[in-house]
């Protein structure tokens, strides 16, 4: 068993979405790699001066991505469009080359490095549908992450239909080989699934109470082709709500074109949101109705949707998440801002005994930011570290923490 380690530091230590306890001269007590005790520093004097580490740095709970995309990070911010188009233009023709397991290895190497250096340690996020790259990712993975290889049966480019699973056992088989902690059902949309096969990766979830993830009402030009392609459904919603596709471990990603029933619905069944405010900027899809979110009591978290996001910095997200809905007259505030990129994710990946804050026996996952000035309270100072370009905000972290270990820049960066 290694000794107790005490790090003192100012501590950032989210609460929930109104509130935050901040340490100016704090202290974090962590052994083995996890959380022992946090608090005021005054409160360790009688621990060992030998065990003591201290930095000029602010400490907060590692952040967490619920929705990204690893398999374009390389293309991020690269292309600008309507969604549907962007896809069929851009994405989905990049996609294919992850069928190449060299590429893929290079690629997910430099994702895990780019999204630790930038102070991420968890995360969901989706692969092509090629399981050889879906493995490799699994091989590389640094932190804490759960990944889904997008299911693509039609609708889609011939390589990528036919690299994807087409069935539910399929599936049920990756899912035994990688764990349910590890492995999420990933019908990349309803467009690219029939009802059938969204029908049985359906029943697979329930059973396995495995996660699932998937887009919803991104873009209205989606939405038409969702109208089309289902006539038989109420609406976007109700596709997956027939299939069971919605429930407490459901994370759909964007959610903006949605109707009362639709946000009924959402809350009824426990499903989570991955709000991709940064994504939403860039290809124009509009912005989620906050309001309507909160009015239903439906859960959500932040989430960088890179590649259509342009960063994967979640300091960005949250830079991007406060301007987009300050600028529609929504009040926002910096504490729930970093609650939803890290306590909410936790919960909302059914994490939250292990991640998301400083709550003792907790993973010490954490990362170091340039601490704050004397003089200035915490919203003012923690909304200054959040400005700033997507690069800026990228290198912003000092160094990133897994499980009690520090992760210098330089050798979590890639080239």
């Amino acid at each position: 068993m290694n000794p107790p380690l005490l790090i003192r530091a100012s501590v950032l230590n989210p609460v929930d979405a109104d509130h935050w306890v901040f340490h100016r001269d704090g202290g974090l007590l962590i052994q083995n790699g996890r959380v022992l005790r946090v608090g005021a520093i005054s409160e360790f004097q009688d621990h060992p001066a030998s065990a003591l580490l201290e930095l000029d740095s602010l400490l907060i709970p590692g952040l967490v991505d619920v929705h990204i995309h690893w398999v374009q990070h390389h293309v991020r911010g690269r292309f600008r469009s309507d969604l549907m188009a962007w896809l069929r233009e851009h994405i989905w023709p990049e996609e294919q080359n992850f069928d190449n397991t060299l590429f893929a290895r290079r690629l997910a190497r430099a994702f895990f490095q780019d999204t630790l250096r930038a102070g991420t340690t968890l995360g969901m996020a989706y692969s092509s549908p090629h399981t050889e790259a879906l493995r490799v990712a699994a091989d590389e993975v640094v932190g804490d992450w759960v990944l889904g290889n997008s299911i693509m049966e039609k609708a889609a480019p011939e390589p990528l239909c036919d690299a994807s699973p087409d069935n539910a056992d399929q599936v049920a088989g990756l899912l035994k080989t990688l764990g349910r902690e590890r492995y999420a059902i990933t019908p990349r949309f309803a467009l690219n699934c029939s009802a059938e096969l969204m029908r049985g990766l359906g029943d697979l979830a329930r059973q396995e109470k495995a996660l699932v993830q998937t887009h919803l009402s991104e873009s209205l030009n989606e939405v038409r082709e969702i109208r089309e392609a289902f006539p038989e459904a109420r609406d976007y919603t109700d596709v997956y709500d027939r299939a069971g596709l919605l429930g407490p471990r459901s994370v759909l990603g964007h959610c903006i074109h949605l109707s009362p029933r639709e946000h009924r619905t959402l809350a009824q069944r426990g499903a989570w949101i991955a709000h991709c405010p940064s994504s939403n900027e860039a290809l124009d899809s509009g912005r989620m109705d906050l309001q309507a979110v909160r009015r239903h009591g439906i859960r959500y978290a932040l989430a960088s949707d890179v590649g259509a996001g342009p960063s994967h910095s979640m300091l960005h997200v949250m830079q991007r998440y406060l301007a987009q809905h300050r600028n529609a007259g929504v009040q926002v505030s910096t504490r729930e801002a970093l609650y939803r990129a890290t306590l909410a994710g936790a919960e909302c990946l059914g994490r939250n005994d292990r991640a998301g804050n400083f709550a003792p026996g907790k993973h010490a996952d954490f990362v170091e930011l340039p601490r704050p000035g004397d003089d200035a309270e915490p919203e003012h100072w923690f909304e200054n570290l959040l400005t700033g370009e997507a690069r800026d905000l990228e290198r912003r972290p000092l160094r990133t923490w897994i499980q009690g270990n520090p992760v210098d820049a330089a050798t979590a960066e890639s080239a």
